[in-house]
């Protein structure tokens, strides 16, 4: 069936509370005319990318730049769910382990004790009471050798990307052995009688806030800027600056990622009358016995909330674990993103995959690009099972009958996924805007220490979500 075109220019009525515009059928070309669109909220034809497409087929209904490539944000976690669901199996499942060598007597592990780490990118707090419970239904009470932590199951690294602020939550360190999504809260007071500035790190979950002894916090009384990462030999340091206006409580990135699941593995057993050793990092030797473990949820699971949640840390950690099946050797994220890309590439070698690359598995990168062709044929190859994945109206999705993954970076915005049309029929949607010039200039102007989005990126990120609500409104109408 010939698709149905339609002009803003013919006429325009109100879509529920979005005000946005609708079409009626009068004589246009075979393409909705999106020239209103752009010019309302201030794009030009250069900055948009997108297309609308039939999924069974994969015809062409609606395009425009359909073969530039664009930053895709974190549409690029689209692409790593896919790859890894593949490669790994939706029941593939991330174990954490105990370990111990050396006999168990009178409540005295003889041996050392073994906290390794599978990769589990949702591990919280919760997990490590439940291993520690087990350590102490076998009736261990201490650990005479050394309590050590083993994160070579994938390499273990300070931050995603380093042109973030240093204070970005988002940004955090990776390992395979991670916690509650390597975040810590930096909590400070002013005490009444005068005194000094105190702060503490804190790991905090569900299941209550542990003290995190391994990152210090250093409180600099004539600071200019309230957060300043340090280095440190022995764990993580702060410098910290009680400022007027700074929050009480601010979420900060763990750089040290496997270090700080075992010092609060460490405190949740000293709860349970366990005495443990300060942690050390070493690998479980190959005569160690397993004394427990914990296996995450499903990856099917796991990749549905890293598509419906966005977290940067769980899609590098899958990411990792996909392009590990594929070369034992990675050993950085861009390493694992080319080998997701390769393997896309493989998987449809019908596909013009001219500039298409991804940098890593989370799209916290300006360094990845995807067409909206590309990624259309990406969704395509994902077939239903991966548009179930995807966030819909019932999570706060876009719009009604949407059912897509969001990517936002300064300059950088873009949305990819299924929408259900007035008409009844589902199609599949690309779109994406950016404005390079704008993102390189920002980058070069870059202070780490400031975590505030530029207003201007701001104010462009909020008129590309509007034309990217007309254009979905546009279609759903049309077609």
């Amino acid at each position: 069936m010939r698709a149905l075109s339609f002009s803003l220019r013919c006429g325009a009525a109100a879509l529920g509370a979005l005000l946005l515009l609708a079409v009626s059928a009068c004589a246009a070309p075979l393409v909705p005319d999106d020239a209103d669109a752009l010019a309302r909220h201030g794009f030009t034809a250069d900055d948009v990318g997108y297309l609308l497409f039939d999924l069974e087929d994969g015809r062409a209904l609606a395009a425009r730049q359909a073969d530039r490539p664009f930053v895709p944000a974190s549409v690029a976690k689209v692409p790593a769910m896919l790859a890894a669901l593949a490669l790994l199996g939706p029941e593939h499942r991330f174990t954490t382990g105990l370990h111990a060598t050396g006999a168990v007597r009178d409540g005295v592990l003889h041996g050392d004790l073994f906290l390794k780490g599978g990769g589990d990118p949702t591990l919280a707090t919760g997990e490590l009471i439940a291993l520690a419970d087990a350590l102490a239904a076998q009736g261990i009470q201490r650990v005479a050798g050394r309590f050590a932590f083993d994160a070579t199951a994938l390499p273990e690294l300070p931050e995603i990307d380093a042109g973030q602020p240093w204070t970005a939550g988002y940004n955090t360190g990776v390992s395979a052995l991670s916690l509650n999504f390597n975040r810590f809260q930096l909590a400070w007071r002013r005490p009444a009688a005068g005194g000094p500035v105190q702060a503490e790190a804190w790991s905090i979950s569900d299941r209550g806030r542990h003290r995190l002894a391994s990152v210090a916090i250093e409180v600099a009384p004539g600071g200019t800027v309230p957060f300043t990462p340090l280095e440190g030999k022995e764990g993580e340091r702060w410098r910290f600056a009680a400022l007027p206006g700074v929050a009480e409580r601010t979420w900060l990135p763990v750089t040290r990622p496997a270090l700080a699941a075992a010092t609060v593995f460490r405190a949740v057993a000293a709860e349970r009358g366990i005495a443990l050793p300060a942690p050390v990092a070493r690998p479980v030797p190959a005569s160690a016995l397993l004394l427990a473990a914990h296996d995450s949820a499903p990856l099917g699971t796991v990749a549905a909330g890293v598509l419906r949640y966005s977290n940067n840390l769980s899609a590098e950690l899958v990411a990792l674990a996909a392009a590990r099946r594929l070369d034992p050797r990675v050993d950085t994220l861009a390493g694992a993103g080319a080998a997701v890309a390769a393997w896309i590439r493989t998987q449809r070698p019908d596909v013009d995959w001219t500039g298409f690359a991804l940098a890593n598995g989370s799209g916290l990168t300006t360094a990845s690009r995807m067409t909206p062709r590309q990624t259309a044929a990406i969704l395509r190859l994902g077939g239903p099972a991966l548009f179930d994945l995807l966030p819909g109206d019932e999570e706060s999705g876009p719009l009604p009958g949407v059912r897509a993954k969001s990517g936002t970076l300064a300059y950088a915005k873009g949305l990819a996924g299924t929408l259900r049309t007035a008409s009844g029929r589902r199609l599949g949607f690309v779109f994406f805007a950016g404005d390079d010039a704008r993102r390189r200039a920002m980058d070069a102007a870059m202070d780490r220490r400031v975590a505030e989005m530029p207003a201007d990126a701001r104010a462009w990120l909020t008129r590309a979500r509007a034309l990217q609500s007309d254009l979905l409104a546009l279609w759903a109408v049309g077609y």
